[in-house]
């Protein structure tokens, strides 16, 4: 099945966060995201989100410069162009230098168009691409942002356990709230957890890190440099905690890197920094083939990002739980009409075609009312 794209829109969009969210990167309180959508030469329409930040600290792209590349670059490579699948967009972008989320959101809608083209769901169509099969019900894990106190954390975790997340994931930025995290792993045994240090850290405090020790510690993500792969190895090698990349990896090329040479044994894929649907099937194919485990990962995602992102946490062999937690989490208003409600431990697929969820209709006509720029 072959079409064109006809029209393209482009809407931003300011989420207040129901807690702030802290990171070593910044703190966030108001989430700016970008809907983006797409439509066909049969009418249908398709679906992504631009996930850059508000500003330049976790990845060069921003909101305004990412939707500027969209606008004036990206999408004018689209106009006219018969597309047969939707992988061939990865090829079409190739061109352009880095931009990975600006060409994400792009491509992520035209998948979500292809699925509803084929009327399956996206969950079943990465699947078949991958030969493998979609789950109905997807474990999630839950990312708490760093915390002062020993009190604070701990009622965090306790939270965290009664909504009934299978991971925890706790947010670190210096070496005093590594202690308190010590203290979280002997205090909740029964407890799976992983430590996010978003580059908190230099092999300086190596020794520190290798005391953060615990059968439920399953693995320390990307304590050193954002562009670092060298200095990670040397870590792994001291430590024998399972390491985790995350902000440096950006393509294949960067997991066939720190697969060579050694810098983790873990990947955390998000879509949006890799490029897209397809860059991550093939990132998931290489780990799966070379032992590394891979997982995917969350951008404070609204609901269009959540949808397809937990599409593709669906598939059969992702087995350790994402970063894609309920709705209610992050959100009291979302952008779409209906809400990811967390049982048991999990997240339902949506059923419906393509990504299976819908804008609320102030967001779907606020959307249709803005220029297309194709």
């Amino acid at each position: 099945m072959s079409m064109k794209i006809i029209e393209m829109h482009l809407l931003p969009v300011k989420l207040q966060l129901k807690n702030t969210f802290v990171s070593n990167h910044e703190t966030v309180s108001r989430r700016e995201v970008s809907i983006i959508g797409l439509k066909n030469d049969t009418g249908i329409w398709g679906y992504g989100e631009l996930e850059a930040f508000s500003t330049p600290y976790y990845t060069p792209e921003t909101q305004r410069s990412a939707r500027l590349i969209i606008k004036e670059t990206l999408g004018p490579l689209l106009k006219n162009v018969q597309i047969n699948q939707p992988e061939e967009i990865t090829n079409i972008f190739s061109e352009i230098a880095g931009n990975q989320m600006a060409k994400a959101a792009i491509e992520t809608a035209v998948w979500d168009l292809f699925a509803k083209i084929q009327k399956k769901s996206l969950a079943v169509l990465i699947a078949q691409k991958i030969h493998t099969k979609s789950r109905r019900n997807v474990p999630v894990g839950i990312s708490i942002g760093a915390k002062s106190s020993f009190a604070e954390l701990k009622n965090a975790v306790i939270s965290a356990n009664y909504q009934g997340y299978q991971r925890i994931k706790i947010k670190v930025t210096s070496v005093e709230e590594l202690n308190l995290i010590k203290k979280i792993l002997q205090v909740f045994p029964d407890s799976t957890f992983m430590i996010d240090a978003n580059s908190s850290f230099s092999l300086k405090i190596a020794s520190k890190l290798a005391e953060i020790t615990a059968p439920n510690l399953v693995m320390i993500e990307q304590p050193l440099r954002t562009t670092d792969f060298v200095d990670h190895s040397i870590l792994q090698a001291r430590i024998t905690t399972r390491l985790c990349l995350d902000e440096n990896i950006f393509s294949l090329d960067d997991v066939r890197t720190a697969y060579t040479l050694k810098s983790a044994q873990a990947i955390n894929l998000k879509l949006a920094r890799v490029g897209g649907i397809a860059n991550a099937l093939a990132i998931i194919n290489f780990c799966w083939e070379h032992g590394l485990l891979v997982w995917c990962g969350g951008m404070l995602e609204a609901g269009i990002g959540r949808a397809t992102n937990l599409a593709v946490a669906s598939l059969l062999g992702l087995d350790f739980p994402g970063d894609i937690s309920a709705s209610s989490r992050y959100y009291s208003k979302d952008v779409i009409t209906s809400e990811f409600m967390l049982a048991r431990g999990m997240l339902s697929v949506p059923l419906g075609l393509g990504i299976g969820v819908t804008l609320t209709p102030k967001y779907q006509q606020a959307l249709q009312d803005t220029t297309s720029f194709l």
